[in-house]
């Protein structure tokens, strides 16, 4: 067993509060990097190695198999788990399967149903509904999210309602559905039970049965990570293991409250220690992942989250050294902003950063591709997490088959225009004018959407490009980016980011509609700052590079109506604030490496040198005219500024440290122009 110096070794006064806590209810607030997982597994180690509790009593849950093994790896280290030291480290479902198969009464048999989605589709059937892979997708998650939050059929359409629920059918539909599934699973030789029915099963028979006073023998101590995700059957379900004593640990932070769609709500977190009133609370805020910079940015977003969100209840402090300050980049359009992305990449990893130390963050899966196609460009490699790499996907796949067929047919009109002939045959897999409801056919939409955007670059790259070679095109970009790539950046949705760290985060696409997410948006303020909360993730992922981008467009023939994200109103990105470089950042010590923002020997990977020399020609042309010195104009630090930023209106242009108000009206317009390619008269 582990002494308390071992115990106590590293620790910061807070970590150290909390491990050394009386036997009883605490509650650990533990802000992003601040050492949670360490803190709690090092409270267990105390708590055996003191005498208060024996291995084997304890129960330590959370809600992935991933966090549930970084549990078990860092309580062997302590030599506290093992074959003879039986701390058990499980998620909820792992637990509560455990529990069923040990206290289910004899005489009655029942079964795990792994798959859940046929069933589903019989209930549809019956109740006369015509689905499709991604509505039956939907109304899973929909009797998900009900069970998940103890709501019964009969209760559904009410709760749906107040929540906002996006379905696929109206809410009475989704409810008939819901009854018909729990009634076929009751209907039969056999139980069967979900793996949602695990947790209510469980509970069920702890707070019914005599095994409860078996149950509360073996365990006597609880701790639970991840608390703010915990939802209310899951919730019950510990109350069920507690009974009458309080000997519980929960850690958790409500600016990370995510999962409210799948019925997790940080309620138990912010109101534990009114449920406990004898309870030791303990703020974790020293964050050891990031650098000052980053804590900064997370602070200043989380911080301005309304009365209505739970954020707030922390606020970080960065312990490592400083470094770079966050780096925002708008673009005039998607494939630009891509590019962009790449090609700072490109610099990082020739500047000794690993690429499986980079990541892209975005908000929904369907962003991936353009960001695919441009590491791809770059020679650099990557891997898509939590999803499928995008023309792998099940609906791109189908897509690119049904144009292959369609491309062989002989009976197309004679001059049938591609494009049209592409939407024709995208149509009847979900490629519509306006956005479907369900989140699993609006997912399936935008990859087509995607896909059709991607077939309008290339036609408007080659006119005249027939089917069939638009065809080949499609199936040469797939292969080129089917290998898979062992060491590579990450490409990820934020939601597939949680709990992961990188020393160098790309958070792009962030504007209304994208961050929040135009569903978001419609459902209200509450669902609004839970997408605010899901950006703080993204933040807080990153522990030395932090970059921000939006595009202004999809693609360069439209028109620029995008918004900057409204979670960056009103806070200062301005990235030479901190008077250090935004590539290398290391300090700006003299007056022109501040304006440009950069030391003098540092390069932006993917500067437009054109652009450079045609500002030097307007200078010089300018300067001309008027009769004074060129540096009068603009010095060269504010042409090289221009050239990196590439700002594309006044506001973004008057940021520029030396272009005040007057230069700014005399100039701006033209400035501006050069930048994006027209040319001044």
């Amino acid at each position: 067993m582990p002494d308390l110096h071992r115990i106590l070794d590293g620790l910061d006064p807070e970590q150290q509060r909390a491990v050394l806590a009386p036997r009883g209810p605490v509650c650990v607030l533990a802000g992003a990097g601040t050492g949670k997982t360490r803190t709690i597994t090092r409270r267990i180690a105390h708590l055996i190695d003191s005498g208060q509790v024996n291995p084997s009593q304890v129960l330590a849950v959370t809600f992935t198999t991933r966090a549930a093994g970084e549990l078990r790896s860092r309580l062997r280290s302590l030599d506290i788990a093992g074959p003879g030291n039986s701390v058990q480290a499980q998620t909820f479902h792992a637990a509560a399967l455990r529990q069923l198969r040990y206290f289910w009464p004899r005489g009655l048999s029942w079964e795990l149903l792994d798959h859940k989605m046929p069933l589903v589709a019989r209930a549809a059937r019956h109740v006369g509904l015509t689905t499709t892979s991604e509505s039956l997708r939907d109304l899973t998650s929909e009797i998900e999210w009900a069970k998940g939050s103890l709501i019964t059929p009969g209760e559904y359409v009410a709760h749906a309602g107040v929540a906002g629920r996006d379905t696929p059918f109206p809410h009475d539909a989704v409810a008939a559905v819901f009854d018909t599934y729990e009634a076929a699973k009751r209907d039969g030789a056999h139980l069967l039970l979900d793996f949602d029915d695990l947790i209510i099963y469980a509970g069920e028979l702890l707070r019914e049965s005599d095994h409860a006073a078996d149950f509360r023998s073996r365990y006597r101590c609880f701790v639970v990570d991840e608390y703010q995700d915990i939802t209310p059957v899951q919730q019950r379900l510990l109350e069920a293991w507690l009974g009458e004593r309080d000997n519980l640990t929960v850690v958790g932070d409500a600016n990370q409250t995510i999962y409210s769609f799948a019925g997790a709500t940080a309620k138990y977190l912010l109101d534990f220690t009114r449920r406990h009133p004898e309870a030791t609370l303990v703020r974790l805020e020293r964050d050891y992942r990031s650098t000052p910079e980053v804590v900064s940015l997370a602070n200043q977003v989380i911080g301005a989250a309304t009365e209505r969100s739970p954020g707030t209840r922390l606020e970080l402090v960065g312990q490592r050294p400083r470094g770079p300050v966050p780096r925002p980049a708008e673009f005039a359009d998607d494939p630009r902003e891509a590019n962009g992305v790449a090609a700072q990449i490109k610099h990082l990893v020739n500047a000794g950063t690993s690429p499986s130390e980079i990541a892209v963050l975005y908000r929904v899966n369907a962003q991936s591709e353009r960001f695919e196609e441009a590491l791809t460009e770059a020679g650099i490699p990557y891997q898509v997490r939590g999803s499928e790499a995008f023309f792998m996907r099940t609906e791109i796949g189908q897509a690119m088959r049904n144009l292959e067929a369609a491309a062989g047919r002989t009976d197309l009109p004679a001059g049938a225009e591609t494009t049209r002939v592409v939407r024709a045959v995208l149509a009847p897999l979900g490629l519509s004018e306006t956005e479907p409801a369900g989140p699993t056919a609006k997912a399936r939409w935008e990859s087509l959407r995607t896909l059709m955007s991607v077939v309008d670059e290339i036609i408007a790259d080659q006119p005249g490009m027939t089917l069939r070679r638009l065809v080949s095109e499609l199936a040469l970009r797939a292969g080129e980016r089917h290998t898979p790539a062992q060491v590579g950046v990450t490409l990820a949705s934020l939601h597939a980011a949680k709990g992961l760290e990188w020393d160098a985060v790309f958070l792009v696409g962030l504007t209304e509609g994208s961050v929040p997410i135009t569903q978001a948006i419609e459902r209200g303020d509450e669902a609004v700052e839970e997408e605010r909360r899901l950006f703080y993730v993204g933040i807080t992922r990153a522990r030395e590079h932090l970059y921000l981008s939006w595009s202004l467009s999809r693609s360069g023939a439209g028109r620029a109506t995008r918004r900057r994200t409204r979670f960056l109103d009103g806070i200062d990105l301005d990235p030479n604030r901190s008077g250090r470089c935004t590539v290398c950042g290391a300090e700006l010590v003299n007056p022109e490496s501040r304006v440009r923002g950069r030391c003098a020997s540092c390069r932006i990977e993917d500067r437009d040198e054109s652009l450079v020399s045609a500002l030097r020609a307007w200078r010089a042309d300018r300067a001309q005219r008027r009769g004074v010195r060129e540096l009068a104009i603009l010095t060269d630090a504010m042409l090289d500024a221009v050239a990196d930023r590439r700002p594309v209106d006044a506001r973004s242009l008057g940021a520029i440290p030396g272009i005040g108000p007057t230069k700014l009206e005399e100039f701006g317009p033209e400035l501006l122009d050069l930048v994006k390619g027209r040319r001044v008269d």
